[in-house]
């Protein structure tokens, strides 16, 4: 769905962009005036803007962006709730670096390690913990967005 927003968004401005956008310079002899220096115009149609509140205000509503974790446990029962808590304290202790998470899905716990942006960057983390969760997988999941370096 948000591919779509995005999509419809991008489509949007490539194709009235020429119709939305001018520019406005001043040039004297090849150089610019002294009192617009480093200025520059942009005139947009009020539609443009209306476009851009909607799409933050849809981007809020949601919580992460889109990506990949993979599950290392699942299990239902009356045991389902301590052994997920120690299968999700197991991986914390061998793999520190690496975000996990419990979730309760009716009538499953269930455990997810990770956050990430491809496909590819999961598939060398289960490799990694392969050895010691061998049924895990990946799955498509809202992700917390990265950390800013």
């Amino acid at each position: 769905m948000g591919f779509i927003r995005t999509g419809y968004l991008a489509a949007l401005l490539l194709f009235n962009s020429s119709l939305l956008f001018s520019q406005s310079y001043t040039y004297s002899d090849g150089f610019m005036d002294s009192d617009n220096a480093g200025r520059l115009t942009v005139n947009q149609d009020e539609r443009l803007n209306e476009l851009v509140r909607r799409h933050i205000s849809i981007n809020k509503q949601e919580e992460g962006i889109p990506g990949y974790r993979i599950r290392i446990f699942s299990e239902s029962g009356q045991l389902a709730r301590p052994n997920a808590t120690n299968v999700r304290a197991r991986f914390f202790n061998k793999y520190p670096d690496i975000e996990t998470y419990l979730v309760y899905d009716a009538p499953n716990f269930k455990v997810y390690v990770g956050d990430f942006r491809t496909r590819s960057e999961a598939l060398k983390v289960q490799r990694k913990i392969s050895r010691d969760y061998p049924y895990s997988f990946i799955i498509s999941d809202r992700i917390n967005f990265p950390p800013l370096d």
